[in-house]
């Protein structure tokens, strides 16, 4: 009707029973990182597991294998992020796998002869189906083992579903 309504704090608004999108929360949600280093292997793709986490509101991240499980009736479309910085390296090619049909999203490749503290990160939104398993893989030819950084500004792996699209 075009009436203002003022809401007190900490009220719930329901419409036929229904919370509507007030106060709702982006989850579940994880944020993972490298809490020690993690050296990959010539021209082999490996999983990253990042191995402590900062917050995990499903317990859906395993940091024993580095892999997050959308949880029971928790499919559609989520935000998805990962870094991870190396030291002395030459060509590499790290993206985040999902398995339940497709792979490779979010790929990020970067190389060079000499490179040195290098970055890599990407973020972007997928669609995931309920019980989807993602995990970051990296591969790399640069020759010898390519060492991951350790701590949560060096390396991480995180999400959270959308809501309301």
């Amino acid at each position: 009707s075009g009436d203002t309504i003022t809401i007190p704090s900490g009220a719930t608004i329901t419409n036929n029973g229904t919370a509507t999108g007030f106060g709702e929360t982006n989850t579940p949600s994880w944020l993972a990182y490298l809490s020690s280093t993690q050296t990959i292997s010539n021209t082999t793709s490996t999983t990253i597991v990042y191995n402590a986490e900062v917050y995990d509101t499903a317990n859906a991240y395993n940091t024993s294998n580095g892999k997050f499980t959308v949880p029971s009736g928790q499919g559609g479309k989520y935000f998805l992020t990962f870094a991870t910085r190396l030291t002395n390296w030459n060509t590499s090619e790290v993206h985040i796998f999902i398995q339940d049909g497709g792979s490779g999203l979010l790929t990020m490749e970067k190389g060079d002869n000499d490179g040195d503290n290098n970055t890599f990160m990407n973020s972007g939104i997928v669609d995931l189906a309920e019980g989807a398993t993602i995990e970051v893989q990296f591969y790399q030819n640069g020759g010898n083992g390519a060492v991951l950084r350790a701590n949560q500004s060096n390396s991480w792996f995180g999400g959270f579903k959308l809501i309301g699209v």
